[in-house]
């Protein structure tokens, strides 16, 4: 005849499950915050591509011809109240040069501003976003919600980036500088510092998780990881943890 339970076995199997779930959650955050992390990586890539591209393809643009200085294409990052303020982020090319990401109201095709997606050509390539989209708009990309879908809650800009919110490169594919003030090309080139940007992810759990881009390659990477917790790379010529940066 089978026993039940008795009431300190219960005990030790509730204590038991509780620790492989937070276990569990710890570690598929980790997978997470990483899938996230080449996600973000291959977009930024594609970015440099479209901007290596883009003067041939708008070479009859007299937007990009007039000031084709201040109109590349870019990774923006931004908390935006059509999203609760989650984080997120979208790639789009500045045509008028005045920072944001406009959809076009006018001839849709001609005035839109936001990336197709190359995984669906009938959507776009950003989550939704205050006086452009709507989150809930079919033409809206749920992956560029890297918060509701990845777990990754804040993005740092560190070494040659500092202070800024987004990606640019030029037509050479290195990086540009999102200065509006400048008065020539060479104002905004990042490529003369022969420095790194580095884009730190924070995850949810309190995870951390730096991209390099070198400043004159455009050369994008994720340094690997010395364990879970420690991921070191060369920073200004010296050896730097990820948090540390």
């Amino acid at each position: 005849m089978k026993q039940a339970f008795s009431l300190l076995e219960l005990t030790l199997l509730i204590v038991l499950l509780g620790a492989v779930f937070v276990l569990s959650e710890k570690y598929f955050s980790k997978e997470f915050l990483m899938q996230g992390a080449q996600v973000l990586l291959n977009d930024i890539l594609y970015t440099r591509n479209l901007a290596m591209m883009q003067e041939e393809l708008r070479l009859k643009d007299p937007v990009a011809k007039k000031q084709w200085y201040k109109s590349r294409w870019q990774l923006y990052f931004i908390k935006s109240a059509a999203t609760n303020y989650e984080q997120t982020y979208t790639i789009f090319l500045d045509k008028n040069g005045d920072g944001n990401a406009n959809l076009g109201k006018t001839i849709l095709n001609k005035d839109r501003e936001i990336a197709v997606d190359i995984l669906n050509t009938n959507k776009l390539m950003n989550s939704g976003q205050s006086g452009v989209i709507h989150k809930d708009d079919k033409r809206t990309t749920q992956r560029f919600n890297i918060q509701k879908s990845f777990g990754i809650v804040k993005v740092e800009f560190k070494g040659v980036c500092a202070g800024t919110t987004r990606i640019i490169f030029d037509k050479l594919g290195s990086l540009y500088s999102p200065l509006r003030t400048s008065n020539s090309v060479y104002d905004k080139s990042l490529a003369k510092t022969g420095k790194e940007c580095v884009i730190r992810l924070h995850s949810k759990h309190k995870r951390q998780l730096c991209i390099v881009i070198d400043a004159l390659s455009g050369y994008a990477f994720i340094p690997k990881f010395q364990n879970l917790n420690s991921q070191i790379f060369t920073f200004k010529n010296q050896s730097k943890e990820c948090k540390d940066i």
